[in-house]
């Protein structure tokens, strides 16, 4: 990946935190696994940097979409 795809990154993740701050969801991070995938805390339930970014992606970022993923995410655990 270059430079101007990594900054794109880069903004495409600090809009998703942004985006789920603004709807009241608690997330804390990032931080970084010995594999250097970054990880954040997300009410409760802990999320990848890929996770998010496709989840933006996918357009899933509306308050009662969030809701489920959330839901869904604390199944898993």
């Amino acid at each position: 990946m270059g430079i101007l795809g990594f900054r794109k990154q880069r903004k495409d993740l600090r809009s998703a935190l942004q985006s789920m701050r603004s709807h009241g969801i608690i997330v804390n991070g990032h931080y970084r696994r010995r594999s250097g995938m970054f990880v954040f805390s997300v009410a409760n339930s802990v999320i990848t940097e890929d996770e998010l970014l496709r989840l933006q992606g996918e357009g899933k970022f509306e308050t009662s979409e969030l809701q489920e993923i959330l839901a869904e995410i604390g199944k898993r655990l």
